[in-house]
C-alpha cells in the first residue's frame, strides 16, 4: 500500500495525519494556488476560474479516490470532520457545461471559501485526506472526478 493510500485510510478512521505541512506561501509558490490567509490560516476560493471542488461523504470519497488512483487521476482531497465526515475533491475549474447532467445524490459542486490545513490547523476542523503533491501539482478534471463517482455508484453505465 502506498503512503497516499495509507493517508486515505487514516483519514477515514481518524488516525494520525502524515500529510506534508503547507503554509500560505507554500500553497501559492509550490502548488500555484490562489490562497489567501495569514500565519495561522490559509483559505482557498473554490468554484471560480482557478480551482473547483466536489463534495461527498467520506465513504464514497474513499472509493472514488481509489478508483482515480488506479487510473493515475487522483488529486488532493480535503476532509471536514463532523457528525458526517465529508471529503472535498479539489479539481480544475468546474466547466459551465457540467449542468447538462445532474450529479448523483449526495454529491455537490463547491462554490465557497474553504480552510486549508496548515501546521496550526486542528484536525477536528479540517485535514488532508489526500495531501497535494508539490512534485505533481496539477489538479484532476472536474469531469474525471464526476465520472469516477458515477463509475463507483453505477458501474460503467454512464
Amino acid at each position: 500500500m502506498t503512503a497516499a493510500e495509507l493517508s486515505d485510510l487514516r483519514a477515514l478512521d481518524g488516525g494520525v495525519d502524515t500529510a506534508p505541512v503547507f503554509d500560505v506561501p507554500d500553497y501559492r509558490t509550490r502548488l500555484g494556488w490562489p490562497v489567501d490567509g495569514d500565519a495561522l490560516n490559509a483559505y482557498l476560493d473554490l468554484g471560480g476560474d482557478q480551482v473547483g471542488g466536489l463534495r461527498m461523504r467520506a465513504g464514497l470519497g474513499a472509493e472514488v479516490q481509489w478508483w482515480l488512483r488506479l487510473r493515475m487521476l487522483a488529486g488532493p482531497v480535503l476532509a471536514a470532520p463532523g457528525k458526517r465526515t465529508e471529503w472535498t475533491f479539489l479539481t480544475q475549474p468546474i466547466p459551465d457545461e457540467h449542468h447538462r447532467r445532474p450529479l448523483p445524490p449526495g454529491v455537490e459542486p463547491v462554490s465557497a471559501r474553504v480552510l486549508l490545513p496548515t501546521a496550526d490547523t486542528d484536525r477536528s476542523v479540517t485535514f488532508w485526506a489526500t495531501a497535494p503533491d508539490p512534485s505533481h501539482p496539477s489538479l484532476p478534471l472536474f469531469t474525471s472526478v464526476v465520472g469516477a463517482v458515477r463509475s463507483v455508484l453505477y458501474g460503467h453505465r454512464f
